[in-house]
């Protein structure tokens, strides 16, 4: 591949990040956890009914690191030949990782594994709020139930505490398909809590590789991190295609046991990495990736690769997915960016519209934003249309994709600056939104015409309230809202208006419905409990169809004359109402 001079500097940092897991010594603590499960003698092996395999774990405080592990390991004999590349759609202990659009699939005999654990409820029980940081590890196929452990526990500890599990399996199979894979990244965070190391001798981690493919196509698919390693050294890969190419690239037909594994963590933490490939890197001194890859590839290569151009093929290989992996991350980024300034801006000049509409120093009758829209006099109020739209569209596709990943009851929809605005979108955009839905002659906004996206926001708004412990009160405000709370005020409003119309037209009769003149009782109580809290916008005392409403209203005989919102507006007390 032909250097490109102009071409952006794009970094791979595959053997620091080796470097600093090896130094940590977590991987070394974590086998020698296993190696304590496999060395005692009273541990517990548990058989499940449909697998091969019996299944043991033991816990230990790791007192140097102040952590705490838990170790998985499996009694077998020639795991190669009976592993069964059969993968199960779905799990009712995973359903938490499924989505309509992304259904998801797991190996059957690791699932089998996992479910043999429930024999011990109270290992579930407790390690959901863990006292210490957790390292969840395993090595061979208790590398796939340490891999499901981790994932139960990232979905059902307690979200208080700090004490994160990290995963950290040693030669394990694959375990799921891309759907598994996909399902994973729609947590923040959680991919990054798994790290496998890969021996290159090690057969196991390389199973399915030639068994389960379709049109070339690997049906398993890996997630995490992958600390590769042979004698020569080691390297971090995340990218799932490129994980691929190199199992299949440095695989040999070996079974390494806990002890290699452990005397090749220790003799590459203690020595220095000598690229094979360094004659190579005097004429790519300009490209930084691709001269990183080479480093990377001949650290856990043998000699194999470097026959028939095979190294030059998988580094260029593993070069462009890493490029188009950060162009595409970057066009994520810019994106997300641009289309979060134009919210801004958008709401900054509905924001500007609402103040010019009602403002009183204003020439023209100051009447408020929602029936400046409605009636739509000037050509401002068309700007605000497309306003309108461009955060209609924003926050329908934000809450689109909030609704999509998976959540366990209890669990925020979104982050709390990101619901703040939407909780502030909605109450300004929904008014303009019900302005159009009565100025089409419809009814029943609130049961028939509101849309999805603005009931999930409100839904989640009220749950974070109740999470957080708020509670409204006359006495949280200290001066009126300058955006109504209630995003749905206006639709009740016209409801109102019309059930005026309804009155005048001599319809006020019994029936298995309240009469119109309950429902417009019920209104005053409303309004009334609205202004009490302060938590209406004073425009709605301008030129407006509240006032409308009400001048209308007084006119009726059957209204109560004595009720607070009646008092209120006979005495012109919202002319004082701030």
């Amino acid at each position: 591949m032909s250097h490109q001079p102009n071409q952006e500097k794009v970094f791979s940092c595959g053997l620091e990040l080796a470097g600093v897991v090896l130094t940590s010594d977590l991987p070394q603590r974590s086998l020698q956890a296993i190696q304590k499960l496999k060395d005692d003698p009273t541990k517990k092996n548990i058989r499940a009914s449909s697998s091969l395999f019996s299944l043991a774990y033991k816990a230990d405080d790791d007192d140097q690191n102040k952590c705490q592990i838990i170790a998985f390991g499996c009694e077998f004999e020639r795991v190669s030949s009976v592993l069964s590349p059969t993968l199960a759609h779905g799990s009712p202990e995973f359903n938490f990782l499924e989505t309509i659009d992304n259904p998801f699939s797991i190996n059957e005999e690791a699932l089998a594994l996992f479910r043999s654990l429930l024999q011990d409820p109270d290992l579930f029980q407790e390690w959901k709020n863990p006292s210490k940081p957790l390292i969840v590890t395993g090595h061979s196929v208790g590398g796939w139930v340490a891999s499901l452990f981790c994932l139960w526990l990232l979905e059902n500890i307690n979200k208080k505490t700090s004490n994160i599990p990290i995963c950290i399996t040693f030669g394990s199979p694959l375990l799921g398909d891309d759907g598994l894979r996909k399902a994973i990244h729609n947590h923040p965070g959680w991919n990054s809590r798994f790290l496998h190391v890969v021996c290159d001798g090690d057969l196991i981690p390389r199973t399915f590789l030639s068994s389960t493919t379709t049109n070339n196509i690997y049906n398993y698919k890996p997630f995490g991190t992958f600390l590769m390693c042979s004698q020569s050294g080691s390297a971090c890969f995340d990218d799932p295609d490129s994980v691929l190419s190199l199992l299949a690239a440095t695989g040999w037909s070996q079974l390494p046991s806990l002890m290699d594994y452990k005397k090749l963590l220790e003799d590459l933490t203690h020595q220095m990495i000598v690229s094979k490939g360094a004659s190579q890197l005097s004429a790519l001194r300009g490209d930084p990736l691709r001269a990183g890859i080479i480093l990377q590839v001949d650290a856990i290569g043998d000699k194999r690769m470097q026959e028939d151009d095979k190294e030059d093929t998988l580094i260029t290989a593993i070069e462009k997915r890493e490029r188009m992996n950060y162009q595409e991350h970057k066009k994520r980024i810019s994106e997300a960016e641009k289309k979060l300034n134009d919210m801004k801006m958008n709401m900054a000049n509905l924001e500007w519209y609402k103040k010019i509409s009602s403002s009183r120093t204003s020439p023209e009758v100051p009447m408020g934003y929602y029936d400046c829209y409605k009636s739509k006099p000037f050509p401002r109020d068309i700007h605000a249309v497309k306003f309108k739209k461009h955060l209609t569209k924003y926050w329908e596709d934000v809450v689109d994709e909030a609704q999509r990943k998976p959540r366990k009851q209890g669990d925020a929809a979104m982050g709390t600056r990101l619901l703040f605005g939407g909780t502030n979108y909605r109450r300004m955009v929904e008014p303009l939104h019900i302005a159009d839905y009565y100025k089409a002659g419809k009814r029943n906004y609130c049961t028939k015409g509101r849309p999805k996206h603005y009931k999930l926001l409100q839904e989640w708004q009220e749950e974070e309230e109740i999470f957080v412990g708020h509670k409204k009160s006359s006495n949280t405000r200290e001066k009126a809202a300058t955006l109504t709370e209630d995003s749905c005020f206006w639709a009740n409003v016209e409801e109102a208006m019309i059930l005026n119309k309804s009155l005048k037209n001599g319809e006020a009769v019994g029936g298995p419905e309240e009469s119109p003149i309950e429902k417009l009782k019920k209104f005053e109580d409303y309004v009334m409990e609205l202004i009490n809290n302060l938590v209406v916008s004073p425009e709605i005392f301008l030129e407006s169809t509240f006032m409308q409403w009400w001048n209308e209203y007084e006119k009726i005989p059957e209204r109560t004359h004595r009720s607070s919102l009646a008092k209120f507006m006979e005495s012109k007390s919202y002319q004082k109402y701030i």
